[in-house]
C-alpha cells in the first residue's frame, strides 16, 4: 500500500490546472493531434504498394495463367502500370502500386476478358485484398 502515497491526489492538482485541462480549447486540438498521430502511424504501417487478389472464371473456379493488368487511373488516361501472371489457386498480387486511384483487368487467351475494376485508395501506396475476385467473362476479349 505504500504506492498509493507515492499516487498524487486528485485534489492536489489546482482547479485552474484542472479548468484548463478540460476545456474546449485544450481537448479538441489535443485529440485532433492524436487522430493525426494515430493515422500516420496507420499509414505508415500499410503504405507497401500490394495489391491482392484473385481472378475466377465465369463459373467461379480459380484460373491460374491469366494476365492481371494494374493500370494507374488520371484525369484523363488510363496508364498501364505492370502486369502479373496468376497463380494456380487464381491468386495475383502486385508490390510495386504507388497510386490511389487503380484499375485491375483480367485477361485469359481462349476463355475471355474481366470489366474493368476500378479501386480508390485512401491513401497512396496503401496495401489492399480485392474483397471480390476478378471474374473473366467469356467472349470478352
Amino acid at each position: 500500500m505504500d504506492w498509493l502515497r507515492v499516487l498524487p491526489r486528485v485534489d492536489a492538482v489546482p482547479p485552474m490546472v484542472k479548468r484548463m485541462l478540460s476545456h474546449r480549447f485544450f481537448v479538441v486540438p489535443m485529440t485532433m493531434a492524436v487522430i493525426v498521430i494515430a493515422w500516420n502511424a496507420y499509414v505508415a504501417e500499410h503504405n507497401d504498394g500490394i495489391v491482392q487478389g484473385r481472378v475466377v472464371g465465369p463459373d467461379g473456379t480459380p484460373v491460374a495463367g491469366a494476365i492481371v493488368t494494374l493500370m494507374e487511373q488520371n484525369f484523363t488516361t488510363n496508364s498501364d502500370r505492370g502486369r502479373t501472371v496468376t497463380r494456380a489457386d487464381g491468386s495475383f498480387e502486385f508490390t510495386d502500386n504507388r497510386s490511389h486511384n487503380i484499375q485491375l483487368r483480367a485477361d485469359k487467351p481462349g476463355i475471355g476478358r474481366s470489366p474493368v475494376v476500378v479501386v480508390r485508395l485512401y491513401f497512396r501506396a496503401q496495401n489492399v485484398t480485392l474483397s471480390q475476385p476478378l471474374r473473366i467473362q467469356p467472349g470478352a476479349s
